[in-house]
């Protein structure tokens, strides 16, 4: 029995590394994907404003830096605010990938005790994604970059009722990032 054990493990670890190779096609078509969002890499900030139901307008400094990972196979975002007492009222981490087997993006996104996957349309110079938001309702986000200016814009859209604006950032380019990469754990 223990033979036919290590007879089978044997037969079993050129299957298990195969599992583990690259692949590289894909790998490719995933960089060359996420080239359409360099746009985003690097520091940002500026103004965003936030409209909550029952809630007055709430204006903070809004900061986002952006980076890849994985060879340029998926970038990495985060997002923070600054209210005007300089306590933290948002913060949020994300997740942009390629799938080249279904040539599809997505966003995994995670704030306030939330997370989850959502479809994402990228463009040249631009994305879209929503969140559902209820029975029959979503959140639907929109930004453009226009060379200079990061602009995104969220609604409120649930059936039968016109889509409600509640947030608008934009954002100014402040410089270069070397993060994620910058502090990576050596091999020594």
């Amino acid at each position: 029995m223990l033979r036919l054990c290590l007879i089978l493990a044997a037969l079993a670890l050129p299957a298990a590394a195969n599992a583990q190779a690259a692949d590289t096609a894909a790998m490719a078509a995933q960089a060359e994907a996420m080239h359409k969002l360099d746009w985003m890499h690097g520091k940002w900030r500026g103004e965003a404003r936030m409209q909550m139901p029952g809630a007055g307008e709430r204006v903070v400094t809004h900061t986002e830096r952006v980076g890849t990972m994985l060879d340029g196979t998926i970038a990495v975002i985060e997002g923070k605010s600054f209210g005007p007492d300089g306590k933290v009222p948002f913060n949020a981490f994300a997740v942009v990938s390629f799938d080249a087997r279904t040539r599809s993006y997505a966003m995994q996104s995670y704030t306030g005790g939330r997370s989850g996957s959502f479809p994402m349309t990228v463009t040249e110079r631009g994305y879209a994604w929503e969140i559902p938001a209820g029975p029959n309702a979503k959140v639907r986000y929109k930004a453009v970059f226009d060379g200079t200016t990061w602009t995104e814009t969220g609604d409120f859209a649930a059936d039968g009722q016109p889509p409600r604006p509640f947030f608008k950032m934009t954002l100014t380019r402040i410089g270069d990032s070397d993060w994620p990469g910058a502090g990576g754990v050596a091999r020594d």
